[in-house]
C-alpha cells in the first residue's frame, strides 16, 4: 500500500466550492484509492491518500479534475512522520474497506484555527456564553492532552427552548477539529439505534438526535438502548454530542455511567424575539416567502412562544396562502395562529404558602423577596443561602419553589433549579473534578443551584477530590455572585461543622434558613394530603390513631428524624396492609395498628413491642 500527501491550493472560501469538493472526493473514493482530509489553511487543503498503485499522470488529472486545480502529490515516508498522520494513514485504510455509517453523514473540512472558532460564536447572535464554553473545553482538552488515562470530550446541549442546534452543533465540531482531535472529518447524525450500531472507531463526531428515557425498572438497566449507547460511549475514541431538556438531564445525571460518558454540559439560553424572528423568516424563505419584521418587532406573542411553536404557525400560515392562491407572498404577526389556551397558573409564592408547616421557612422566603423587590437584585452582595435540617423537612421542595419565586420576580434571569450532590460534582482523577464542577455551575448560571447533603463535600483528607470542588465552588460563588444563586443543604450539624472548616464559604453565603422538624398535627397533615393524592378515605378512628402515634414518634425522636419521609414510608406500608384486607380504598384504625407494630416503627415510640393500638379509651 502507497502513501501520499496530496496538496491542494486553498480554492476559494465558498460553501459551494467545499460541498462540491466534498461530493466529488466521496464520489472518487473507493477500495483502490482513498483520500482522507489531513489538515489545511488559507493557503493550502492537504489530504492523505492511500492507494494500492503508485500514482500516475492520468491518476494526477483525475485529481486535479476533482479540485478544478493542479495538485501536488508527495510520498510519505512512513519511517518519519508524526504518530498523528500514521493515524490518519491507519484511518484512511480502515475506510477503503469498510465506510458504512448508520445515521446521515456529512462530511465538514474545516481549515478554521481556534480564533476563527471564536470569531464565529462572537458573530453569531446570542452565543456569548457559547463562546465561554468553547474556551473552557479547549483548556480542558489541552489540561488532559498528557494524561495516560483517557479523557472524554462528549458534550450534552440542555435546549430547553427548542433552539436550532446546528451553529452549536458546527462550532463544536470545529473545535475539535481545530484541536487535533479528529481523524476523519465527518459528523454523523442519528437516533439511539444507530448509534449503538455504527461501530466505527475512527474518531469523528456523532450527534444523537433522539430524545433519552430513562426508568428504575430491572429490565431497563439490563436492554435499553440508552444504556448500551453508553456503555459504548465510555469506550469510544469518538466524540459524541447529545441535547435534551433540563428536566430528563436532571434524570439521567444520576446514573453514574451517564456522567462518566458526558462529562461537559452546556445549557442553551432562549432566544431573544428578534432571534425568533430571524429564525421564522428563515422558515418562510423556504418557500420564498418573506416576512414583516417590522411588524413582529417587539411582538409580546413572539417573545413568549418556543421555536417550534412558531416554525408550525409560520409553516401553516404559508400553507392557508398557497391553498389560497394568494398573491402577496409575505407573512404578517395577524397570520400566525398561536393563540394560547388560558391556564390558570398558581404563583410560585402561593405554592410556598400551600406547603403544610415550614412557617419560619415561609415567613423568611417572603421577607427576601420583599427586601429585594423594594431596594433592588444588587441590594446584598449575594443571595447564595444555606438550608439546614433534618431529612424530610422539605429542603429540596422549597429549593424548587424558591427558583420559581425568583425568575417570577425577576431577581434570577431563568425559571432554572440545577439539583446535584457530591457525586455530581466530584471526579474520578485529579483535574477532573475542577472541570466536573464548573460545568454544574455553568448549567445552573441565570438560575439555582441545589447542592444535596453539601457537607459531603468538606473532609479533612487533603487528597479526597472534595476539597477541590468546594475550591471551584468558592470561586465561582464570588466571581459569579451576580448570574447564579447557591443553595447550599443539609443536615444542621454537619452543615455548621463544615462552614466552620472553610470560612471562605461561610463569607458567600448571605440567607441561613433553619427547616424544623415537623410537629404531630403537621405530620398527620402530610398523611392525609397523600391519602387525598392516592385517593384513599381515613375512617375517624384511624385518624385518631395516626395522631396517637406521630405524637409519640415525635416525643421520642432521635437528632435525624426522618420527618416527612417517615410518613411517606408508614403510608406506604399501609397501603400494602389495606389491600391485603380489601378491595375498597379505606385505611381503618386497624391498619394504622399493624403498621406502627412493625419492628422498626415500633421502635421509634420508644418501644419495641407489637400489637401497639391508640385508639382513645372511652
Amino acid at each position: 500500500m502507497l502513501h501520499y500527501y496530496i496538496k491542494v491550493p486553498a480554492c476559494g472560501d465558498t460553501l459551494t466550492t467545499r460541498e462540491t469538493i466534498v461530493s466529488r472526493v466521496e464520489y472518487y473514493n473507493n477500495r483502490q484509492h482513498y483520500l482522507l482530509f489531513e489538515s489545511g489553511d488559507d493557503a493550502e487543503i492537504r489530504f492523505v491518500m492511500v492507494c494500492e498503485k503508485r500514482l500516475t499522470k492520468t491518476a494526477l488529472t483525475e485529481l486535479k479534475n476533482i479540485f478544478e486545480v493542479a495538485v501536488q502529490a508527495e510520498e510519505i515516508n512512513t519511517a518519519s512522520v508524526s504518530h498523528d498522520v500514521l493515524k490518519k494513514i491507519k484511518t484512511a485504510k480502515a475506510l477503503m474497506t469498510d465506510n458504512d455509517y448508520c445515521g446521515n453523514q456529512k462530511t465538514l473540512l474545516f481549515t478554521d484555527n481556534l480564533e476563527r472558532i471564536y470569531e464565529k460564536a462572537d458573530a453569531a447572535v446570542g452565543l456569548a456564553r457559547y463562546k465561554e464554553f468553547l474556551a473552557f473545553l479547549s483548556g480542558y482538552i489541552d489540561r488532559t492532552a498528557e494524561m495516560t488515562a483517557k479523557s472524554l470530550y462528549n458534550v450534552v446541549l440542555i435546549n430547553e427552548h427548542g433552539v436550532n442546534l446546528d451553529q452549536y452543533t458546527e462550532l463544536l465540531y470545529g473545535l475539535y477539529a481545530a484541536k487535533g482531535l479528529l481523524l476523519e472529518y465527518v459528523m454523523i447524525k442519528g437516533d439511539m439505534d444507530d448509534a449503538r450500531r455504527t461501530d466505527k472507531e475512527t474518531r469523528f463526531v456523532y450527534v444523537i438526535e433522539d430524545k433519552w428515557k430513562v426508568d428504575d425498572s430491572d429490565e431497563y438497566f439490563r436492554a435499553s438502548d440508552e444504556v448500551k449507547v453508553l456503555k459504548k460511549i465510555r469506550r469510544s475514541s469518538n466524540i459524541y454530542v447529545t441535547s435534551m431538556k433540563q428536566a430528563d438531564y436532571q434524570k439521567l445525571s444520576a446514573l453514574d455511567s451517564f456522567e462518566a460518558a458526558f462529562p461537559h454540559v452546556f445549557t442553551i439560553d432562549m432566544l431573544t424575539t428578534e432571534e425568533k424572528i430571524e429564525f421564522i423568516r428563515s422558515v418562510a424563505g423556504e418557500y420564498g416567502f418573506t416576512v414583516d419584521t417590522d411588524g413582529m418587532a417587539g411582538s409580546r406573542m413572539i417573545g413568549a412562544a418556543t421555536v417550534d411553536k412558531l416554525e408550525t404557525a409560520m409553516r401553516k400560515a404559508v400553507q392557508r396562502k398557497l391553498t389560497a392562491k394568494e398573491k402577496r407572498f409575505e407573512v404578517k404577526l395577524s397570520d400566525l395562529d398561536m393563540k394560547a389556551k388560558k391556564i390558570r397558573k398558581i404563583s410560585a409564592l402561593d405554592e410556598l404558602e400551600g406547603l403544610i408547616g415550614l412557617d419560619n421557612v415561609k415567613k423568611t422566603v417572603k421577607e427576601i423577596v420583599t427586601f429585594l423587590k423594594r431596594r433592588g437584585r444588587n441590594a446584598v452582595p449575594c443571595l447564595h443561602m444555606a438550608f439546614l435540617g433534618n431529612p424530610g423537612t422539605g429542603k429540596t421542595t422549597v429549593a424548587r419553589i424558591i427558583a420559581r419565586i425568583f425568575a417570577e420576580a425577576r431577581i434570577t434571569k431563568k425559571d432554572l433549579l440545577v439539583e446535584t450532590d457530591r457525586g455530581g460534582l466530584i471526579g474520578l482523577y485529579v483535574g477532573h473534578t475542577a472541570g466536573k464542577t464548573a460545568n454544574k455551575i455553568e448549567s445552573a448560571m441565570g438560575g439555582v443551584l441545589f447542592i444535596d447533603e453539601a457537607y459531603s463535600l468538606f473532609v479533612e483528607d487533603k487528597i479526597d477530590y472534595g476539597n477541590e470542588a468546594v475550591a471551584t465552588l468558592v470561586k465561582a460563588m464570588e466571581d459569579r455572585r451576580d448570574e447564579f444563586v447557591c443553595i447550599l443543604a443539609g443536615y444542621t450539624s454537619e452543615m455548621n461543622a463544615m462552614l466552620d472548616m472553610n470560612p471562605g464559604l461561610r463569607d458567600r453565603i448571605q440567607f441561613y434558613i433553619e427547616f424544623q422538624d415537623y410537629s404531630e398535627p403537621e405530620l398527620v397533615a402530610i398523611f392525609e394530603k397523600l391519602c387525598k393524592d392516592n385517593k384513599y378515605r381515613l375512617t375517624e378512628p384511624a385518624v385518631e390513631a395516626l395522631r396517637a402515634g406521630f405524637a409519640r414518634i415525635v416525643n421520642a425522636k432521635s437528632q435525624n428524624f426522618s420527618n416527612g419521609r417517615l410518613v411517606r414510608k408508614v403510608f406506604e406500608r399501609m397501603r400494602i396492609k389495606q389491600a391485603m384486607r380489601t378491595e375498597g380504598n379505606t385505611i381503618t384504625d386497624a391498619d394504622v395498628d399493624e403498621v406502627f407494630a412493625e419492628k422498626d416503627i415500633a421502635a421509634l415510640l420508644g418501644e419495641s413491642r407489637g400489637g401497639i393500638g391508640f385508639r382513645s379509651a372511652g
